[in-house]
């Protein structure tokens, strides 16, 4: 029992970190975002460092890895330049070649 609670306790730490370094690279340069996102990822990793059922924490991590991906490749930062103009800031990333595939998919 001790050994699964550490290993989802090892992979809870990996995931965290995941999303922390995927945060950072959507929201580089967006001190707003950066705030309210590691506070909202510390929120929910907090509200659920007591769960051990191996289901729950499969599906957990399973949404984790979606939200890392779609931070990745999904979210595209504009900076405003005028009455209703941005400026989009689309990097290799977040394009696909395939159109049937997903940006980032595999």
């Amino acid at each position: 029992v001790h050994t699964v609670k550490r290993m989802a306790a090892w992979r809870a730490a990996g995931a965290f970190r995941s999303l922390m370094r995927a945060r950072e690279l959507a929201f580089q340069g967006d001190v707003e975002m950066l705030v309210a996102s590691r506070k909202a990822i510390r929120e929910e990793f907090e509200k659920n460092k007591d769960v051990s059922d191996p289901g729950q924490l499969k599906e957990m991590f399973l949404g984790v890895e979606e939200a890392v991906d779609m931070l990745k490749h999904q979210i595209v930062q504009g900076v405003r330049k005028g009455d209703g103009e941005y400026e989009l800031n689309v990097e290799e990333r977040h394009t696909s070649l395939d159109p049937n595939q997903a940006p980032g998919a595999k």
